[in-house]
């Protein structure tokens, strides 16, 4: 059950992505308001665009309707009878249960809103008024000082102070009598540290806001429009995914990223204010990142259940179709994964790392202070290894893959018995000879340092390989590796593995594995590249190398280890692929799943 819990922690996760990062957190405020002038009904179905603004930046809608959630009961992943996980999901503060205090008047949905780089609610339909009332005088009296009250466009909201408490707490055995200088709990003193945040709530007629200042409810009221009549938001909500999916996301992307930034920045230099000596790293626009920002309209995301496992999707809408001179170089026919192995643990490929290499450095170059970061970090990287980016990333203009796959050759198997994996890296380029220029860069660095016993030279059908490393009775300790399998593809290995398993293709493909083919069979096949975790070879890594270094010989008796075994063998394989069609770019994932039925 532990485990359980733990991969719904990681759904979360995964929906709420774009907010995770955000310090403003209105999920710990959740507390409950005074009545409000209107009158509250109970709505049949009030949905909570009706009261968001319409230039929203973004909103992450969540489902809490149990039937929706009991979908997920199909597999072996979850809970048979499994309901909606609000203790996980929904924000409450401190103490309070969901079941108890909650539920019985949280309605369909519940949202977390980003309306500009100053303001974030949370927002949830109310199914009962009479058992939220009783929810706001909970609240009322879990905190020692009364809210402070204010009215505004004939709404109550209630501010709560940050209330703190002494870090250590008196042991239960002793009793002590209370002394005439103790210091305060609410001063300034350094001994006590805030527990509960500041935060406000109001309640509105079919709704319950809260957030972490007064201000930003306030600008929910004053907002003109309702992101229900938003021309756009209306699109996203007939998309049939809608209708299935237990989240949604929806926001204007680049106003998002900007506002994003913003908080960002404030969070900064709230922080140096209270550390001086902290470095103050400067104010980057992450469109100037991106060859395709200028085209990003709105963003869209679903998360929901099928028949064989656990689907996600975002996607960003564009003002207009990316020209074909841009989407070829970005577009992959996926043929470089006919080079690697059958057997991978995960593998990544997309095409043209150069493409996005000049687009981040030109937009670090744009700004002086990132330029000097740049330049520095180039600095490093040419007294530590002897090249820099300028001399990797521009000849990588082709498909590339970087992998993790189960060997016993080479460095890392021979520390560890039991470690049987190395990393990769393929690389197809039109520009060999950069490539090559940029290895002996490196070679002639490296060699005097590691000495020339080190460093072997050799070739395999007909191109030459380089290793660095040793070989111990017959058996190569090699820790990297680099050769061609043919005029345009490079593979580099890293901490073991033969290039004998990859020249010229090995025995068997990634391409022929069932579990791959099923893995990818959601996606379409024009693509900008896949992701793929095979989780059968995964587990045999974890049950014979980490398992036994992390439980030691306790393993079959410690219950939460063979929860944790149980849950993820559950899990098949886990894939994602980007793509870019119909005026939109996507980003899907598929968590494939056992069945309960196969048990």
């Amino acid at each position: 059950m532990l485990l359980k819990r733990s991969a719904l922690s990681t759904l979360a996760v995964l929906s709420l992505a774009s907010f995770s990062d955000l310090s403003v957190r209105p999920a710990q405020a959740v507390t409950a308001p005074t009545p409000v002038v209107a009158p509250l009904t109970q709505p049949t179905r009030i949905s909570l665009s009706t009261i968001l603004p319409s230039e929203t930046l973004g909103v992450v809608l969540v489902n809490t309707q149990d039937d929706r959630w009991q979908e997920l009961s199909q597999f072996q992943l979850f809970p048979d009878g499994f309901a909606f996980p609000g203790s996980l999901l929904y924000p409450t503060e401190k103490d309070a249960s969901f079941e108890k205090d909650i539920k019985p008047w949280l309605g369909e949905q519940f949202g977390v809103a980003f309306l500009s780089a100053k303001s974030i609610v949370t927002i949830s339909d109310v199914k009962d008024p009479a058992a939220l009332a009783q929810y706001v005088d909970r609240v009322k009296k879990s905190r020692k000082k009364a809210p402070k009250e204010a009215q505004y466009k004939g709404v109550t909201i209630l501010e709560f102070e940050a209330e703190k408490i002494p870090i250590q707490a008196e042991p239960k055995a002793t009793v002590k009598k209370p002394q005439p200088d103790a210091p305060d709990p609410d001063s300034e003193d350094s001994s006590f540290v805030p527990t509960q945040p500041k935060f406000a709530i109001a309640v509105l007629p079919n709704h319950f806001v809260s957030s972490t200042s007064t201000e930003a409810i306030q600008e929910l009221l004053d907002a003109q429009g309702k992101l229900s009549e938003n021309p756009k938001f209306q699109k996203f909500q007939q998309n049939p995914k809608a209708l299935k999916s237990i989240v949604t996301l929806y926001g204007e992307y680049g106003k998002f990223l900007k506002a994003f930034t913003q908080l960002n920045q404030q969070q900064i230099e709230e922080l140096t204010k209270k550390n001086p000596n902290l470095p103050v790293p400067p104010v980057l626009d992450p469109s100037l990142l991106d060859p395709l920002a200028k085209f990003y309209d709105t963003a869209e995301g679903f998360v929901w259940a099928e028949s064989t496992g656990l689907r996600a999707q975002f996607a960003v809408n564009l003002t207009q179709s990316v020209p074909e001179n841009l989407l070829t170089p970005l577009t992959t026919r996926n043929q470089i994964l006919s080079r690697l192995p059958e057997v991978n643990y995960m593998m990544s490929n997309s095409q043209n790392l150069a493409l996005y290499w000049q687009a981040l450095t030109l937009g670090l170059e744009s700004q002086p202070s990132w330029k000097k970061n740049l330049e520095q970090s180039r600095k490093w990287m040419q007294d530590f290894i002897g090249v820099d980016d300028r001399d990797i990333f521009p000849w990588m203009n082709g498909e590339y893959a970087i992998f993790a796959y189960p060997t016993r050759q080479g460095f890392i198997p021979s520390i560890s018995p039991g470690l049987d994996i190395a990393f990769g890296m393929m690389v197809q380029t039109d520009d060999r000879a950069a490539a090559e220029a940029g290895l002996k860069k490196f070679q002639e660095f490296v060699t005097p340092r590691l000495g020339q016993a080190l460093v072997h030279q050799s070739t395999l059908a007909g191109q030459p390989v380089t290793s660095f490393g040793s070989i111990e009775k017959g058996r190569s300790l090699n820790f990297l590796s680099h050769g061609w399998t043919d005029e345009q593809t490079l593979v580099m290995l890293f901490g073991g593995g033969s290039m004998s398993e990859f020249s010229p293709t090995p025995t068997r493909t990634l391409p022929q594995s069932a579990n791959f083919r099923s893995a990818i069979a959601p996606f379409p096949d024009a693509n900008l590249g896949y992701f793929y975790v095979n989780q059968g070879a995964f587990m045999s890594f974890l049950n014979t190398a980490a398992f036994p270094m992390i439980f030691g010989a306790s393993r079959s008796s410690n219950p939460f280890a063979t929860q944790l075994q149980d849950s993820l063998s559950s899990i098949r394989s886990i894939s994602g692929a980007s793509s870019i069609k119909d005026n939109q770019v996507q980003f899907e994932g598929f968590l494939s799943l056992a069945s309960r039925l196969n048990r």
